[in-house]
């Protein structure tokens, strides 16, 4: 399935990339026995026909912290509840619950930082002749789903995910020109640029051959990254 390449905007080889991932490769595939979506993973990118595999990447390690933490966030909807329960003195010395927005150091033990070299050919999706070469196909879909309009507000919605991963599955059919994954912006923030890496096959089997160059470090309270990855979404350490 071909394309005129005018119609989708593409950057080449992206150049430095940051990835967060688990020990002992942060850039190797998901192993598939994860894909418990009926035989799919649940990134926002990932096919949704469960025929191929993705890994994510971003501009800056911040970046790729933003992305990882954010869902510990004080749940604001959910602390104005708990706010108006009294509860039993009793009870709470003898079950205390967890604080809110905290992250347990053993996160850490499990993960390490990576950067790499990311050449390919990307969509970007942020780019207008993006979404206006998508949209005929797409936005009936997206007001299925309940979107008012195919734009990027339905590409960055937080539910559910069939939109995006039927986009990646027709970028990946693409034969002219053949599209290595997506690069987008963050729900997070439009300053967080990240990738999503399409699995094809290829001599290497557990990493992207996309990606060279790869050095990993390990994570610690200190990393200022992190740090100020913390300080944004308002997380502390769970003594």
């Amino acid at each position: 399935m071909s394309v005129p390449s005018t119609e989708l905007t593409i950057r080449e080889n992206p150049g430095n990339v940051w990835r967060v991932g688990f020990a002992p490769d942060p850039w190797a595939w998901s192993d598939w026995k994860y894909a418990i979506d009926e035989g799919r993973f649940n990134g926002r990118w990932d096919d949704l026909r469960g025929q191929f595999r993705t890994v994510y990447a971003g501009n800056t390690l911040y970046a790729c912290r933003i992305e990882v933490l954010a869902k510990y966030r004080r749940d604001a909807a959910l602390a104005l509840e708990l706010d108006g329960i009294n509860e039993d003195p009793a009870d709470t010395d003898e079950f205390p619950a967890r604080p809110a927005a905290t992250v347990g150091y053993d996160w850490l033990e499990l993960r390490l930082a990576s950067s790499g070299m990311l050449g390919g050919m990307f969509g970007d999706i942020n780019a207008s002749a993006t979404i206006a070469a998508l949209w005929p196909r797409f936005a009936p879909m997206a007001i299925e789903l309940g979107a008012k309009d195919f734009d990027l507000a339905a590409l960055k919605d937080s539910g559910p995910r069939d939109l995006t991963r039927s986009i990646a599955s027709w970028l990946y059919a693409l034969t002219d020109p053949v599209i290595d994954g997506v690069e987008f912006s963050s729900r997070h923030g439009d300053d967080l640029r990240l990738w999503a890496i399409f699995e094809r096959p290829s001599g290497e089997t557990n990493v992207s051959p996309l990606l060279t160059q790869r050095e990993n470090s390990r994570l610690t309270p200190e990393t200022p990254e992190l740090v100020e990855a913390f300080r944004t979404l308002g997380l502390a350490w769970a003594s």
